[in-house]
């Protein structure tokens, strides 16, 4: 078959492996694969690294918020991955480096969860480790169903290909959920990114099984199989990443919390959003989401939350704390007026005390003032002299 010519496993294929991996097609298309990935990489890391925060003062602000960063290193794994196949090319892809299947799975095995992860972490869904394991999963079968000769080569692609699609339907059961949270003007604004990112995610894996089942029967080559791997390979970590990435960039500056996803989630529309645009507000995507009769605003319910910038668990709510902070500058305020009132109320005080003396001098009375009472209100007898 195809992808047995592919895989220099046998002495009777090695020269027609050599001669394929020799092709000049295949050559520019690992060359053309290896720059686009270091340059999406370089792209990448130089955007995160520039990015200074919501306020604009925090310059290692990715760097204390790492998890935003792996399609970086996805971009360079998978690079690496492709420098190994021109350096197989130069030394002619004989001898036990002329590995291309192994290079290219040793890739994918570490690359694939890793976008899985990056994806569900970005949005805040659950099973992130899960699904990332189902994904792994999936690589080993698909290993081994290139090392195994027919029909266990069938049995193994039957369970990969099963575990593949029960992991891909749940992983879009969870990403449209949240999609559908973006109710906010502000939120649609930054969703679009994330939209061409998923489309390209979810499309492009497709991809991958599908070459493999038309090499083994024959409707493509060899070499077209692997140009188009590394067009998919790019479309799937360089062109993915970079439209996350400005989704990522978007929820930041916006300060986007996301909440645990919950099913009973009611929507709303955008009439929740303050006029005034010079007040900088906190976006809550998803969680149960609740208008008071009468009232166009939307009360968002104090949730476990993970802010995008405070990925650890226990930090309190922002929208509890300026509560608190509010009830508690009401209460300076309240005792600042009664204070008012005293400072207020003291020369009336002096004054009646000064007319109590002139009366008892004009009568001839000796001079004991009533008590009267002083600023706090105590009593203090005055005698005069």
């Amino acid at each position: 078959t195809g992808s047995s010519k592919m895989s220099g496993r046998t002495d009777d294929t090695v020269d027609e492996f050599t001669l394929i991996a020799q092709n000049p097609a295949v050559v520019a298309a690992d060359w053309l694969g290896f720059v686009m990935l270091v340059l999406a990489a370089a792209y990448l890391a130089l955007k995160l690294q520039s990015f200074k925060g919501p306020d604009r003062d925090d310059k290692y602000y990715f760097g204390y918020n790492e998890e935003k960063m792996m399609s970086v290193y996805v971009n360079l794994f998978a690079a690496l991955a492709y420098w190994a196949r021109i350096c197989s090319h130069a030394n002619g892809d004989v001898g036990g480096a002329a590995q291309f299947q192994t290079y290219k799975y040793l890739d994918y095995l570490i690359t694939c969860p890793l976008l899985t992860v990056d994806l569900l972490w970005s949005l805040n869904l659950p099973y992130k480790f899960s699904y990332a394991t189902n994904v792994f999963l999936c690589i080993i079968c698909a290993v081994s169903a290139e090392l195994f000769a027919a029909p266990a080569r069938y049995m193994w692609f039957g369970a990969g290909i099963g575990l593949f699609g029960w992991t891909w339907y749940s992983i879009i059961h969870i990403v449209r959920q949240r999609l559908d949270q973006f109710v906010t003007s502000t939120a649609k604004k930054v969703r679009q990114s994330l939209k061409i990112a998923v489309m390209t995610y979810f499309s492009i894996w497709c991809g991958y099984p599908t070459l493999w089942l038309l090499l083994e029967m024959g409707i493509i080559t060899p070499v077209s199989s692997l140009v188009m791997h590394a067009v998919l390979d790019v479309l799937a970590k360089s062109v993915y990443g970079l439209f996350l990435l400005q989704f990522q960039l978007g929820g930041e500056k916006h300060e986007f919390i996301f909440a645990r996803l919950k099913p009973h989630f009611d929507g709303a529309d955008d009439s929740s959003e303050s006029s005034d645009s010079k007040v900088k507000q906190t976006t809550v995507i998803g969680g149960h989401v609740k208008k008071k009769e009468g009232e166009s605003s939307v009360v968002a319910p104090h949730m476990a939350i993970q802010p995008m910038n405070m990925p650890v668990s226990g930090w309190p709510n922002p929208l509890q704390v300026d509560a608190e902070v509010s009830n508690t500058m009401g209460e300076i305020q309240d005792i600042q007026a009664q204070l008012s009132k005293l400072m207020a109320n003291k020369p009336s005080a002096e004054m009646t005390r000064a007319s109590s003396s002139d009366s008892s001098k004009q009568r001839g009375m000796p001079g004991i003032v009533p008590r009267t009472p002083d600023t706090f209100g105590f009593n203090s007898p005055r005698q005069q002299v």
